[in-house]
């Protein structure tokens, strides 16, 4: 009898721990690993972006075990994207129809979460405006980057760039300029392959028309003709307009004239001299450094900074340009141009400012660092690219560091 007890107790037990383990499936994921219809953990919006007040963090999302071995033999614990609850959503979508940017980036953000869920939909057709009016559609991808960074917002910026190609070229240039200076405003990691290709594709067809319209020696908007002398050069002529103020080189002068060999130039060419100022903002986000005439983007380089953000954000002055330069390394040791240690390659362009020393922008050995905080605080670029900037980028130039963020 005593036995016939135990047995069935023992089975009671069994059936108990089998209906607990197999009634209620684990969420162990997003919405295919939920089964059965169980509700997904809803959070703020804030929580769903990785992000807190000014004075409060975040709080952690929210957590699920999952079956299966970990390295100490025990359940994982993996965190679980919380959706956002639908209320907030609702708010949020009233803010983007009633025009407010900071909640049309806000929505751009959750799009690249995984925090929506099945209101991912009214998300969406709340961002896209049903219009072919580059303005209008540019206005709708707000106010940084993270539309960048779902298949829709990429979308949407495929739409704009299309419009603004468009357009004039007068036109057209100053709405890629725009559109290429909000895609680098914000994050873009190195792995983010998908957007630093539509950046690429927008630039290739920007650099398009700033040969055809921004560099014709023929249309001086915002810039003064010149006709060249018998006996000048480049370096005389931008010598002769740097005494009145003005801030380029000779390099600037042939880039934006189309003059590919500065030693074949003649009396009585015409060529333009541009009013207004060269700038390089470098963007510490996205790792994409800037170069401007005015408004309008001349060219576009993805570099390196500073390891540990090291690279402070303020604004430098090129204040000196040296071919094969020498090496200081941290620790006091000088290597000379050429030297296995010397890391700055073939070209160094020096800043100054009047708290922060040691910062320039140089070529690097290491190109797999472009696109990563790695260098003691100067811009890494890649050789080509400080070669072309070295020749462009006048001294005297300011250089702006930027640090936007837009998704975490």
């Amino acid at each position: 009898m005593r036995q016939f007890v135990v047995g069935l107790l023992v089975l009671a037990f069994a059936w108990w721990g089998c209906s607990r383990w197999s009634g209620a499936p684990v969420n162990a994921g997003g919405d295919a690993a939920r089964g059965s219809g169980a509700p997904a953990p809803t959070g703020s919006l804030d929580q769903v972006l990785g992000r807190g007040t000014a004075n409060t963090p975040a709080p952690p999302p929210a957590v699920a075990p999952s079956i299966g071995p970990s390295s100490t033999g025990a359940l994982d614990a993996r965190p679980v994207p919380a959706e956002v609850a639908p209320a907030d959503v609702e708010d949020l979508m009233s803010r983007v129809a009633g025009g407010d940017a900071a909640s049309r980036s806000t929505a751009w953000q959750l799009l690249a979460t995984k925090g929506l869920g099945d209101q991912r939909r009214r998300v969406v057709d709340g961002l896209l405006v049903p219009t072919d009016d580059f303005a209008t559609m540019f206005a709708a991808l707000g106010s940084d980057n993270a539309c960048l960074h779902s298949p829709e917002g990429r979308a949407a910026c495929g739409k704009v760039l299309a419009a603004a190609l468009q357009l004039p070229d007068a036109e057209s240039i100053a709405a890629t300029s725009n559109l290429l200076g909000l895609c680098v405003r914000g994050r873009i990691e190195k792995g983010d392959t998908e957007v630093r290709a539509f950046v690429d594709k927008a630039y290739s067809q920007h650099l398009v028309r700033v040969d055809r319209w921004l560099c014709d020696p023929a249309n001086v908007a915002r810039a003064r003709s010149y006709t060249i002398e018998r006996g000048d050069s480049l370096a005389s002529i931008a010598t002769r307009f740097r005494a009145q103020g003005a801030v380029l080189e000779s390099g600037t002068l042939a880039l934006l004239n189309r003059i590919h060999n500065p030693n074949a130039i003649a009396a009585q060419q015409k060529i333009k001299v541009p009013i207004d100022p060269i700038v390089a903002v470098l963007e510490k986000r996205s790792f994409a450094l800037a170069l401007y005439v005015g408004d309008h983007l001349l060219r576009l380089y993805w570099v390196g900074h500073g390891e540990n953000d090291k690279t402070p954000v303020t604004e430098f002055t090129v204040t000196e340009k040296q071919p094969r330069p020498e090496w200081t390394a941290p620790n006091g040791e000088r290597y000379p141009y050429g030297h296995p240690k010397n890391i700055l390659g073939e070209y160094f362009i020096k800043f100054r400012h009047e708290r922060y020393t040691g910062f320039g922008a140089h070529g690097t050995p290491m190109p797999e660092t472009i696109g990563t905080m790695s260098s003691a605080g100067c811009i890494r670029m890649l050789a080509p690219d400080i070669e072309e900037l070295f020749r462009i980028l006048p001294r005297g130039a300011k250089v702006q560091v930027r640090c936007t963020e837009s998704i975490r």
